[in-house]
């Protein structure tokens, strides 16, 4: 077979299934309605009778007895057969089906539908019809009685059985116990005698006698007379050839009444029953699959596809069997492939659930109610199968539209009204919880109705399971859900997705089976978080976002990032003359849909060029870090789901019962990791002035949390926009023009530029412009002078390394030079000038002070340093070899050591060298006062 074909391709209900025309009366049989003719028709004609009639064991059982008990000759050995099945088990049925037997032999004989009856009874049909009588609760009113046809009015069961057997003239033999209401002592086996062979059933008669309980007979009532005619009855039964007797009884005393009397009522009867008659279950378990169909189905399949539901039993039991781990053992086994095979079209796991599960309830008619609901399940989808487009090779659980309203009528009755809320919220169509996820999914979800069908099986099973029995398990969903050829993988994501959104789904672990799932009238926490979520469906948030953003900043890690971050920043934000990140507020939000941004662009532009009621001046130091809207609406949305989660910890918290607790601790412990990873998300578009434009740059990732992203969000306008510079570079020197030609430029002045000017690039911090200046000087690039101004440099540095002080006055960036050697004193107190070779020297003599012994009191270190950095040069600068007094140390931005007064240094001393070199290579600013 290349393929499997869809349930109604295959299966042909019967006509008033297949017309929508179903009337639900040709499942609720009434045996006193046969006998009066009011029946449906399919009851009344024997032949249509037995052609929709399933032979179950129990059925065949009582046939073969009854029909041997009718034989003249016959011996049938037990003449009273009991049936004790819950309500809608079949009892009914079986009486029907033995008033044909009785009544229309002479019909059955001959005709095609009674084959299988006289198969079973081989050919041992009564010669004639028999007389029978029929009792239920119907038949007379305990306290009214009945006038029959013959008319004759009746009072007791005596007296209606003695009418039906034989008319007046038996009837004449009880006549005076009937109208006194008192038992026929030892009458009764003539009565059967002369009507033998005959039949009586009785039917509902635990029911009766509830009512003629209320009517008085001398010290006793009818109900007390009626007990003790069934026990002359039974015993006269069993002396008679020829005569046979059926009753029904329910399977529970509670079937009857609630009543303390009702249920002595059913015991007595019970015990009378049992006693002399043998107990039949008319509807085996395992024959239920067989009943449905031959009830609901005209044919199973086409003649030329015989084996077509063995076929489809073996390619979905080696589904299941290739998903082993995710479906109950049970339906890997051969044996699961046969129930399937006997169920189809049905799936077992929805005729299991409804007769086994429903039928646990006291008011479920079981094998019944079982058939009106599934002939209006066939009824629907057979309706919609032009329009349908579910995969339907099997009519699974997952297939239920509990809008339909037998469906509905079941639902309300047995389990409760408030389970018609629970099923519009959750499961029926568009509108609920499953649909519209499937909506939201579309694609297969919603051809196939993947959350729908789930939830729909959820509601089949949440009723009828006992404890861990309670509700469908994960697995049996899987059998539930799955179909041939559609996504197994579908069904995971969606019982995931139905367990976040449901409002009355609850779910507990179920070992080995994964969880279970039912559905109750007790909402869940998403119930409860749906409400809330509604009450601040209008609120934005933006004091929550700020105040989370200001608590992020503040955790920014200390590290390579130099800028101060300041959230919300106002029209009268001060001057800033370092590097600054301003984050903008939730609403001022950059549309990245390619929407109008003048707003935001214009709040940059004035923050940068306003400072207050004045202009700006330091206007390169600003970054700003702005939300896009989406990236808004969706932190938004974790706030709202936040705040709910909050609110119902603060207003249910001790109406919850233990596991909802946990849930509700879990679920906040998620909303504020998403509040916090939605920070980074939502904040992703840098701005900053360029010239007279803002210049934009968008993150292409987030991190996940806010202080991280910052840090990403540096490293990115570092390393890959080049926004900032952590150091000066020699082209971004010749294009500011600081490698000059001619005149000068004061440091200060030069490091102003780069914090003012938007037409430069931005600076980490001074240090930027200091070590790029101090590498330039040292590679002869610029020079570098000291001095009160350009005309009087007491001193110039060219082609070595100088220590600068951002902060320090007259420092001046010159033109590079060729400096001039510096002059060597030598032997004889002469002063020789010249190059590394000794050449182009000028002896001349020594001054006085020439030769006078240089001291150094007092060392100045200015300049940042790394704190890692701190150790290294502590320990140079203590080194015990200067045998140093230190009157003063001071560790931070700026390093003095003072010497005591007794104590001086040689300026060649090799300390005094090593930290010369130490703040070389730290690019800090070193002094020596003689």
């Amino acid at each position: 077979m290349n393929e499997l074909k869809p349930w109604y391709a295959v299966a042909t209900p019967h006509k008033d299934i297949r017309e929508g025309r179903l009337d639900e009366a040709v499942f609720a049989a009434n045996i006193w309605a046969v006998v009066q003719g009011t029946a449906p028709h399919v009851y009344l004609n024997p032949e249509e009778f037995y052609r929709k009639t399933y032979m179950t064991s129990g059925l065949k059982t009582v046939l073969k007895r009854v029909a041997a008990g009718l034989q003249p000759d016959g011996e049938s050995g037990d003449r009273i057969v009991s049936l004790q099945t819950a309500f809608g088990g079949g009892k009914t049925h079986i009486l029907v089906a033995l008033w044909h037997l009785a009544k229309h032999a002479d019909v059955l004989k001959r005709s095609p539908d009674g084959a299988e009856l006289r198969n079973v009874l081989g050919e041992r049909l009564p010669e004639e019809p028999c007389n029978v009588a029929v009792f239920t609760n119907q038949t007379c009113d305990a306290t009214q009685g009945r006038t029959t046809p013959e008319g004759v009015h009746t009072h007791t069961l005596w007296g209606e059985l003695a009418v039906q057997l034989g008319g007046k003239e038996l009837y004449e033999k009880v006549r005076a116990n009937d109208e006194a209401h008192r038992v026929p002592q030892g009458l009764f086996i003539d009565v059967l005698r002369t009507a033998a062979p005959c039949l009586i059933l009785l039917d509902e008669l635990a029911d009766y006698c509830v009512g003629a309980a209320a009517v008085p007979v001398g010290e006793t009532t009818l109900a007390d007379q009626t007990i003790s005619f069934v026990q002359q009855l039974t015993e006269a039964v069993q002396q008679v050839p020829g005569a046979m007797m059926v009753a029904t009884l329910p399977a529970s005393r509670y079937e009857v009444t609630q009543s303390e009397k009702g249920q002595e009522i059913f015991t007595t009867l019970e015990r009378r029953f049992q006693r002399l008659g043998a107990d039949i279950k008319p509807v085996a378990d395992d024959e239920i699959y067989d009943v449905v169909r031959a009830r609901l189905f005209e044919s199973i399949t086409p003649p030329e596809l015989p084996d077509y539901p063995q076929q489809v039993a073996k390619i979905y039991q080696e589904m299941y069997v290739s998903h082993a781990g995710e479906v109950p053992t049970e339906s890997t086994k051969q044996d699961y492939r046969e129930r399937i095979a006997r169920a189809y079209p049905f799936h077992p796991l929805l005729i299991d659930a409804l007769y086994t599960r429903w039928g646990s309830h006291p008011d479920f008619q079981r094998t019944r109610g079982v058939l009106r609901l599934l002939a209006s399940v066939v009824g629907d989808l057979w309706g919609r199968r032009n329009s349908n487009t579910q995969t339907q090779h099997l009519i699974q659980p997952s297939h239920l539209r509990w809008s339909i309203d037998a469906l509905q009528a079941q639902l309300t009755r047995l389990w409760g009204i408030a389970y018609q809320s629970v099923a519009a919220a959750d499961v029926i169509e568009d509108r609920s919880n499953a649909g519209v996820f499937d909506l939201e999914r579309g694609g297969d979800y919603l051809r196939e109705g993947i959350a729908r069908g789930l939830a729909a099986a959820i509601l089949l099973g949440s009723f009828g399971g006992q404890g861990e029995r309670a509700g469908f398990s994960t697995k049996e969903l899987k059998l539930a859900g799955s179909r041939y050829g559609v996504n197994w993988g579908y069904l995971d994501g969606a019982i995931m997705e139905l367990e976040n959104r449901c409002f009355y789904l609850h779910s507990a672990l179920a070992g080995s089976l994964g969880k279970r799932y039912w559905f109750g009238t007790k909402p869940t926490l998403n119930k409860l978080v749906v409400q809330y979520r509604q009450q601040s469906a209008n609120e934005d948030f933006a004091e929550e976002i700020l105040e989370d953003l200001r608590t992020a900043a503040k955790k920014q890690p200390t590290g390579e990032a130099t800028w101060r971050v300041i959230v919300d920043p106002g029209a009268d934000l001060p001057e800033q003359k370092s590097l600054t990140l301003l984050i903008l507020p939730p609403s001022l939000a950059w549309d990245d849909s390619g929407g109008d941004n003048t707003e935001v662009r214009e709040r940059v532009l004035e923050i940068s060029s306003r400072c207050g009621g004045k202009d700006r001046l330091y206007r390169n130091t600003l970054v700003f870090l702005a939300g896009t809207s989406r990236g808004l609406s969706r932190l938004r949305k974790a706030y709202r789901e936040r705040t709910a989660l909050e609110a119902i910890r603060a207003d249910y918290w001790n109406q919850l019962d233990e596991e909802q607790r946990r849930d509700l601790k879990e679920r906040l412990e998620k909303a504020a990791a998403a509040t916090e990873e939605s920070l980074g998300t939502a904040y992703t578009v840098a701005l900053r002035v360029s010239g007279d434009d803002v210049k934009t740059c968008v993150l292409s990732d987030a991190q996940r949390t806010f202080s991280q992203h910052l840090a990403y969000l540096w490293r990115t306008l570092v390393e890959d926009e080049e926004w900032i510079l952590r150091r000066v570079g020699l082209l971004t020197l010749e294009e500011t023009g600081l490698v000059l030609k001619e005149g000068g430029i004061r440091l200060k002045d030069a490091i102003e530029a780069f914090l003012r000017f938007t037409d430069k690039p931005m600076i980490a911090s001074k240090r930027a412009v200091i070590e790029g200046l101090t590498q330039a000087c040292a590679d002869g690039i610029i020079g570098i002078g000291r001095g009160a101004s350009l005309s009087n440099l007491q001193k110039r540095y060219c082609n070595e390394r100088v220590a600068l002080d951002p902060t320090e006055e007259g420092v001046w960036i010159i033109p590079p030079f060729t400096p001039e050697p510096a002059p060597e004193v030598v032997s004889g107190g002469e002063i020789r000038r010249g190059d590394d070779t000794g050449t182009e020297t000028s002896p001349e003599p020594a001054g006085p002070g020439a030769a006078t012994k240089r001291t150094v009191k007092r060392i100045v270190i200015r300049g940042a340093v790394p704190i890692e950095n701190y150790t290294e040069l502590f320990r140079c600068f203590v080194n015990p070899a200067a045998r140093m007094n230190l009157k003063n140390l001071h560790l931070g931005i700026d390093f003095e050591m003072e010497l005591a007064e007794d104590q001086s240094l040689d300026p060649e001393n090799a300390t005094l060298k090593a930290m010369r070199e130490a703040a070389r290579q730290l690019g800090l600013y070193f002094e020596m006062e003689e």
